[in-house]
């Protein structure tokens, strides 16, 4: 494997590790909140350090990285070989691994649109690595990839086919890349292989996703990352006729309803707070508008599971990951607690015991099994890297 720097920009947040024959030696995570930014670091062997950093420390980001990343090569006299950054971005051409090229910016490019709360911030941190280190190869890791094997049934939309063809406008799904690391070592973490798997992905972004034998065969998102469960200030899915309504009625441009539904759309436009945290804090305290916020998006997320059974013939497991998720048992009770009819039942000791780390809460002899798992896209990404023959 050699020398990888793994590259994770999502929506909210920045995650960078440096792997050096597959083990982790350098990690620095970037998030965005309600209340500013944070970054925390860690080492080989060290504790994670928290700190509040400025905008602006936030938007330079890779400058920092860049400079922890050269210490380290100068230190134990090694090289780079490889950069690998997640992908975030819809269409057939984007749901594989492959090496970055000119070719495949230009594509990344055309697609910007359909992904602009991903794609400027992907674009931008190529252009920092190229900056950085110009001569290393780069490796897209596609968020999409592990749902190729989806059927026809549930790739397709209702739509003239000729048109789905010619524009490339299917059910891509995301959330891949962490629905993968959860595939790969659930068997580590529940000493089983469930046939039957739903997973979870609770974050700024949420999906639920329906893995039967260990592939995808359903997700909610679909063409673009904007699309199924409400989130974090994503709308999720919509009427049509609703949508094209607002549009006349407001008076907005395409760009400015991709920025409308990007921003001012779920738990953000129901509450006008987007961070669950938050949300959580002013239920307890018995705000009205999070609490019906937090109904509305955990009833989406309950309806998701309840449907998938259809696609996967039953449930042996759901697995609970993402930040928000693996941090609050209160959201975990919340998204399940009306799921006892498919078997789903939380041990509520077992529940609040799992905070930040990974083990099942669900009452003994259940019929389904609950687990959190923390998410390793950044491991997936390392092993990707790892797979793909870089020789050419």
């Amino acid at each position: 494997m050699g020398t990888t720097l793994v590259i994770n920009p999502g929506s909210s947040s920045r995650k960078y590790a440096l792997f050096h024959d597959r083990k982790s030696v350098v990690e620095l995570r970037y998030e965005a909140t309600n209340i500013g930014f944070e970054m925390c670091a860690s080492g080989t062997n060290s504790q994670q350090v928290c700190s509040a950093i400025s905008r602006e420390d936030f938007a330079s980001a890779f400058d920092r990285v860049a400079a922890e990343v050269k210490n380290y090569l100068q230190k134990d006299r090694r090289q780079l070989d490889t950069v690998c950054i997640r992908i975030v971005a819809p269409g057939t051409a984007f749901q594989k691994h492959q090496r970055i090229d000119d070719a495949y910016l230009t594509a990344l490019r055309q697609r910007e649109s359909a992904a602009p709360l991903h794609i400027p911030t992907i674009l931008l941190e190529i252009q920092r690595i190229r900056k950085h280190f110009p001569t290393v190869k780069m490796v897209a890791a596609s968020d999409s990839a592990f749902h190729a094997t989806l059927p026809e049934v549930a790739r397709n939309f209702s739509i003239d086919r000729s048109d789905a063809e010619i524009f490339d406008i299917y059910r891509f799904g995301f959330h891949g890349l962490s629905v993968s690391s959860i595939v790969r070592r659930v068997h580590a973490t529940t000493g089983a292989n469930p046939e039957r798997l739903i997973v979870c992905h609770i974050g700024n972004g949420a999906s639920v996703t329906a893995v039967k034998d260990g592939k995808s065969v359903d997700t909610t998102m679909g063409f673009s990352p904007a699309s199924g469960l409400p989130m974090g200030s994503r709308a999720g899915d919509l009427d049509p006729e609703g949508l094209l309504e607002l549009m006349r009625l407001k008076n907005l441009k395409t760009a400015e309803t991709e920025v409308y539904l990007n921003t001012r759309g779920g738990l953000q436009g129901l509450s006008g707070d987007s961070d669950i945290r938050q949300l959580l804090d002013r239920r307890t305290k018995g705000d009205a508008v999070a609490t019906g916020a937090l109904d509305h998006f955990a009833y989406h997320v309950q309806k998701a599971i309840a449907s998938f059974t259809v696609a996967l013939g039953g449930l042996d497991m759901v697995v609970l990951t993402g930040t928000a998720a693996v941090r609050s048992s209160e959201l975990r009770a919340l998204l399940l607690g009306k799921l006892a009819h498919l078997g789903i039942v939380i041990d509520e000791d077992k529940n609040h015991a799992l905070v930040g780390q990974d083990g099942t809460c669900s009452v003994h002899k259940s019929s389904v099994k609950v687990v959190v798992m923390r998410t390793d896209e950044m491991g997936e990404m390392a092993a990707i890297v790892d797979c793909l023959n870089l020789s050419s």
